[in-house]
């Protein structure tokens, strides 16, 4: 009974998928940080886990950088504008510097967080005074989001500026910002861009042009800062990276790396490149995104005569994140924190059933755990562990919340849900 009342209750389901967040994301950072100190060293003893390991190329590159080195001979780990938000760093030491990276990455959760509440304040959602502070706590511990600001990477920052473009585009409807927000989130990662097919077929065409303006100013800047050959240079980078298929641990937790991996264990696959491959995979994702956009094209089209837009509208920018991340030949498991946003508007904004809170709270719990599972898997050996090894736990996480918005999104248009207005139940 128990278990069917946290499935059902809202109250209790929310405290529910807030306290499965938390235990996930301390439970790893506990682990970490006995794998870092040494007691647990012995079982896991891969060097590279270490506090701020992805802050350590853009942090040497702005070292160099500031110590005057010609820019060309240097690595750019993201679009070379973006080391001018690292250049200061590079006066500090390695650890001084990691703990200034720290405290803007919780600021930009935080700022995460505000952006989050007003959003389902614009969609009438009443929240109780001290939420944010909830949201900020959940998005810390979901255990993508734990690792990903252990390693002072950048993934908070792209999900601080998708969030920031929705809230822009879609409630305060200031074209400008939210092209800006875009701009600023697609020059550390490339994959937000993939969002500008979402306002392509929601018909916003002015902020189309004003996004691929500004990122083409921000690329002759970049230019004239730091020279074509330094520009040149990374370029290579994220061409080599996604152009290769996904057959790293980290990096196989995408669609392409289920299929690789499990062509490649059941022989049907030699390791390696495979062109026949990956050309065929690569027109099958083109063919998914333009059906996709087919369909839905029609539906955001009519927002003045569909009573349904905004549910359409979140269910959409769910789906565009969702593949975003799982789409690319490689995409690492704290990629997934620029779920944050879409997770909450679908479990604050969307009335949902048995069968919806059952996949978000599992999609959930494989983000949450995917590292635990990933390390039993690795001890075990075995069948569980070739499972896991074809089955990365945050590619099963995409998975199960793309199932999820599909399913709704097939019930809604059989109008399962039609003339109702976006859910307002809201309590905690």
């Amino acid at each position: 009974m128990q278990i069917i009342k946290l499935l059902t209750d809202d109250k209790y389901y929310r405290w529910f998928l807030f306290g499965l967040v938390i235990a996930g994301g301390a439970s790893f950072l506990v682990a970490f940080l006995l794998v870092w100190a040494g007691p647990l060293r012995a079982i896991w003893p891969d060097p590279a886990y270490y506090p701020g390991r992805d802050f350590q190329p853009p942090y040497d590159t702005a070292v160099a950088l500031s110590k005057g080195q010609d820019p060309a001979s240097l690595f750019f780990v993201y679009f070379p504008l973006t080391i001018f938000y690292y250049l200061p760093l590079g006066l500090l030491s390695f650890y001084q510097a990691f703990a200034v990276m720290t405290f803007f990455n919780l600021l930009w959760a935080f700022v995460l967080a505000i952006v989050a509440v007003k959003i389902l304040q614009y969609y009438r959602v009443n929240l109780p005074s001290g939420v944010v502070w909830l949201f900020f706590l959940a998005y810390i511990f979901f255990c993508p989001a734990t690792a990903e600001l252990n390693s002072a990477n950048v993934n908070t920052i792209v999900a601080c500026f998708i969030a920031l473009f929705y809230y822009f585009l879609f409630v305060r409807q200031k074209n400008m910002l939210a092209a800006l927000c875009l701009v600023v989130a697609t020059l550390f990662k490339i994959f937000p861009a993939f969002l500008i097919l979402l306002t392509i077929i929601d018909r916003r065409y002015k902020f189309v042009l004003l996004f691929v303006a500004t990122l083409a100013l921000c690329t002759v800047a970049s230019v004239l800062l730091l020279g074509v050959p330094a520009n040149l240079n990374w370029l290579e980078y994220p061409i080599k990276f996604q152009g290769s298929l996904a057959v790293t641990w980290g990096g196989g937790a995408t669609i392409t790396g289920i299929l690789y991996k499990s062509l490649q264990f059941f022989g049907l696959m030699e390791a390696g490149p495979n062109t026949i491959f990956s050309i065929t995979w690569s027109g099958v994702r083109v063919v998914l995104v333009i059906l996709i956009m087919c369909y839905l094209f029609p539906i955001l089209g009519k927002k003045d005569d569909n009573p349904d837009y905004n549910r359409w509208m979140i269910l959409s920018f769910s789906l565009f994140s969702v593949l975003m991340i799982s789409l690319p030949n490689h995409a690492w498991v704290y990629y997934a924190t620029c779920l944050a946003l879409p997770f909450i508007l679908c479990i604050f904004c969307l009335k949902l059933n048995l069968l919806d809170r059952i996949l978000i709270a599992l999609s959930l719990a494989f983000f949450s755990f995917n590292t635990h599972i990933a390390n039993l898997a690795g001890f075990m050996g075995g069948a569980f562990g070739n499972l896991i090894h074809m089955l990365h736990p945050g590619a099963i996480g995409n998975l199960l919340f793309l199932a999820f918005i599909l399913i709704y999104m097939i019930r809604l248009k059989r109008g399962g849900t039609a003339n109702e207005t976006l859910y307002r139940n809201s309590r905690l």
